[in-house]
Order: C-alpha cells, then structure tokens, then sequence
C-alpha cells in the first residue's frame, strides 16, 4: 500500500475572510471519496504547513470517481466552524507518480453554494511507498475490434 504525502505550501486570498477585529483561524479537512475517510489537520492559528499521510491502495489510481475533496474551513470563536470552500482533486490530476517525486498542484476553492471563490490553494503532492507495478490500467471495452481493412476484388480502386 502506498501513501500519498500532500502539503498545503500556501493559500491565496484568504485575507478577503480576515479584518482587523476577527482573525481567521483555517483549517483543513481532507476526504478520499468513495472511501469518506477524513483526515483533519489544525494548526491553532494557520501558520504551520498542513502536511496529510493519506494511504491509498493501487485501485485508487485506476477508479474513475476517486478523489480527494479538501474543506478550508475557519475557526469562529461563537459560532465553531464555518466552510471558506472547497475543492475536488481527481486521482487523474495526481496520476501514477515515480517513487518520491514531487507533483504541484493548484486549485481556486468553491464557495458553499458551488460559485468560484477567490481562494486558490497550492499543493504539493508526493507518492511514499511502492505503488504496485501490476497495476491494470486498461479497461475493457465491449466492441468489435479492427485489425485492418481489407480489399476485395482485384481491380485497383483508383479509377
């Protein structure tokens, strides 16, 4: 089983939530579909590196509807926890990486309702661990296959 490392390097427009009398304090929530295991990850003020150990299986790369969805949520000191937005990453954005080598990615969040919000959130993601080689990536199709066209009669066929 492999291990996914993904790393939140930075966020952008976050200071649109923020003011002078209520400091945001995010933090991060991140789902593997179809699974719905959740990993949380709060810092207390938004300033470390939200760095998730994510275990996925060889099948997670070759499903279509896997996915990541990562919540930027805000800490309200009466409230509790409201959602800044959200954003699905498909397992063929992270795609079969070689071992230990680094993918960055980038995403604008979605706000609650699904309109596009002025958040963008830059990732790094990172492959741990051996990722079986015998993974099948090809799907089987239902069809008739086509070996080649062939002539019939032996005339040419240019006039």
């Amino acid at each position: 089983m492999s291990t996914l490392e993904i790393s939140v390097v930075s966020s952008e427009g976050l200071n649109k939530y923020s003011s002078y009398f209520s400091r945001i304090r995010p933090f991060i929530t991140l789902t593997k579909l179809p699974a719905h295991v959740t990993y949380h990850h709060y810092d207390g003020g938004g300033t470390g590196e939200h760095v998730f150990l994510v275990p996925v299986d060889p099948t997670f790369f070759s499903d279509i509807y896997s996915c990541l969805r990562l919540q930027l949520c805000n800490t309200r000191r009466f409230i509790g926890p409201t959602q800044l937005g959200w954003c699905l990453i498909p397992a063929s954005d992270i795609g079969l990486l070689p071992h230990d080598s680094v993918r960055y990615l980038s995403y604008r969040l979605r706000a609650t309702d699904g309109s596009r919000s002025h958040v963008i959130v830059n990732l790094s993601i990172r492959l741990k661990g051996s990722c079986s080689s015998s993974i099948d990536t090809c799907q089987a199709v239902i069809g008739i296959p086509v070996t080649a066209v062939r002539k019939f009669g032996t005339g040419d066929c240019s006039s």
